[in-house]
């Protein structure tokens, strides 16, 4: 397996508010995340480097090894990791509405455990088929599943993109949890929404795929945003299942 990843404030904005990671538990099991501060608030930088960093060293501790054990323990922690959010935001009045998203996968032999909160984007490359494997969680799309809009309402929708659920702000942590296989050959793509404006499914997919290491195929992705004017904070994750490491 290899893992290479990156964040950039992007060309258009002079502060980053994403935060990345990867983090190994005690039995060598893997975690890997990306944040995004809600831009609306005040400390979305700070919001986001404390849910990775908090998660993440709490999950080194941990000796989980079991779906179920992790799908627990991930609800547990997401509700931890708010508390101290809104702990730190209540102490510095200048943070009192910082807020973050937060995706998140836990990387089995041939399975994942993707974990969410927010619009912040998981992606799995399968057999040529680029495929987004969590949730947005934004007005439009609660309000799709839970049936009682239109598709037609939803695309007029005001503020539809206004996301749902996050850590930081109030104490309703509800993370999504799902469990995706991760079969050899295939490719996983964590990020920020800012990539996902700006470059097409069918072009990161061609990144993806690239004859070069895993590491410049996460700088291109984010190079390749930037130069299509990404309007926002950009960050790309690979996870590759394959050992393989391509130079060309």
């Amino acid at each position: 397996m290899q893992i290479a990843f990156h964040t950039d404030s992007g060309i258009k904005r002079q502060e980053n508010q994403d935060y990345v990671g990867a983090f190994t538990n005690q039995v060598n099991r893997v975690m890997v995340m990306v944040a995004d501060g809600v831009t609306s608030t005040e400390g979305g930088d700070v919001a986001s480097a404390m849910a990775v960093e908090h998660f993440g060293h709490a999950w080194e501790q941990t000796t989980c090894n079991s779906m179920l054990a992790i799908s627990t323990w991930l609800k547990e922690t997401a509700v931890y990791v708010n508390d101290v959010i809104l702990a730190a935001s209540q102490r510095y009045e200048d943070l009192n509405r910082m807020a973050t998203t937060l995706v998140l996968a836990v990387i089995f032999d041939d399975q994942i455990i993707i974990g969410n909160l927010g619009d912040s984007k998981a992606f799995l490359l399968h057999k040529n088929r680029l495929k987004q494997i969590s949730f947005d969680h934004n007005l439009r799309n609660e309000l799709l599943r839970a049936g009682t809009i239109t598709k037609k309402a939803a695309e007029e929708l005001p503020n539809g993109d206004s996301v749902t659920r996050f850590l930081g702000v109030d104490d309703q942590t509800n993370i999504e949890i799902d469990q995706h296989p991760f079969l050899q050959k295939d490719m996983l793509f964590l990020t920020s929404d800012g990539i996902t404006k700006v470059l097409s499914n069918a072009n990161i997919k061609r990144i993806m795929q690239e004859k070069i290491s895993l590491d410049l195929r996460a700088k291109k992705l984010i190079a390749s945003a930037n130069q299509q004017g990404a309007p926002d904070n950009v960050t790309a994750l690979l996870v590759s299942r394959d050992d393989e490491k391509d130079t060309n």
